[in-house]
């Protein structure tokens, strides 16, 4: 019986695809295991991380630099901030990004090429710290929450996303809707809009994540009372020391206190990312067409 099922499985993965997804377990291992480093590493206590110099393994279990962590005043609003902007960040980012794909998709849209070109120019060309700063303050948006919000609202990377989503889009269905009398907005939000969840939700993906790990710009152009986690969290570390050493005044952090700050920002992105996923699967199966 055993021999059965051994050649049965032989049969069904030939030695290439065994080779495959030995490759990809050692991928998968060496691209997981600094998440999975960090995190066990601030829940290390501090006397278990001075004992060897390699950890390969957790040793030990605190939530005491967790704690150091998230006993910060400041650091509840600053997480609000950041979940706010998120939210709203990705929400108007995203329905922006997909308008302008769709709109530059269609042929028959006037100066189509030089709109296209409008944003293929930053993708190549960057104008700099100074002239970018310079902008945001010359239109107002300085020391301003929107200001984490606007400048970015449609990026050309994922604008460019959506536009090859909406190109490769099934024409007879908008075609149909044309004859029918529908307009080019009323089209998009009744039919586009609905049957687009795979790029929906790719799109908040990707723009999520940049607007929950931002960090330069809004510490340079947001006020404080504005500003999100990531910046907040910098500042602790920044300000958490400990002198060590034969009163030679030696000011260190502790490695396990890093990565404690760092588990706080990566933990809320974990746990929402299963379920974006799953939400992307489903999309995929609802908003498939047959031809």
């Amino acid at each position: 019986m055993t021999s059965r099922r051994t050649k049965s499985w032989v049969r069904k993965f030939s030695f290439w695809q065994v080779v495959i997804y030995l490759i990809l377990i050692v991928v998968f291992g060496i691209a997981f295991y600094p998440f999975f480093y960090t995190l066990f590493l601030a829940v290390m206590p501090y006397s278990e991380f001075v004992k060897r110099r390699v950890h390969l393994l957790p040793a030990g279990f605190t939530l005491y630099y967790f704690g150091e962590v998230l006993k910060n005043p400041q650091l509840a609003r600053a997480f609000g901030n950041s979940v706010l902007r998120t939210v709203l960040g990705t929400a108007l980012s995203v329905v922006a990004t997909a308008m302008t794909g769709y709109a530059l998709s269609r042929r028959g849209l006037k100066f189509r090429r030089f709109l296209n070109l409008l944003f293929i120019v930053p993708m190549w060309i960057y104008g700099g710290l100074i002239p970018y700063y310079l902008t945001i303050r010359a239109v107002g948006l300085l020391q301003t929450f929107w200001v984490m919000i606007i400048p970015g609202l449609v990026g050309s990377f994922t604008m460019f996303m959506a536009r090859a989503y909406f190109m490769d889009y099934p024409q007879e269905v908008i075609e149909a809707a044309v004859v029918d009398g529908a307009g080019q907005l009323s089209i998009f939000w009744r039919i586009v809009w609905p049957t687009s969840q795979p790029l929906i939700a790719t799109l908040a993906l990707l723009i999520g994540t940049g607007h929950w790990n931002d960090f330069f710009w809004p510490s340079i152009l947001v006020p404080p009372e504005w500003q999100p986690a990531t910046v907040m969290l910098n500042r602790i570390v920044a300000s958490r020391t400990v002198m060590v050493g034969l009163g030679l005044g030696v000011r260190i952090i502790p490695q396990s206190f890093v990565s404690a700050v760092a588990a706080v920002l990566i933990i809320p992105v974990l746990l929402v990312y299963p379920f974006l996923q799953r939400y992307v699967v489903k999309g995929i199966m609802i908003g498939s067409l047959k031809g």
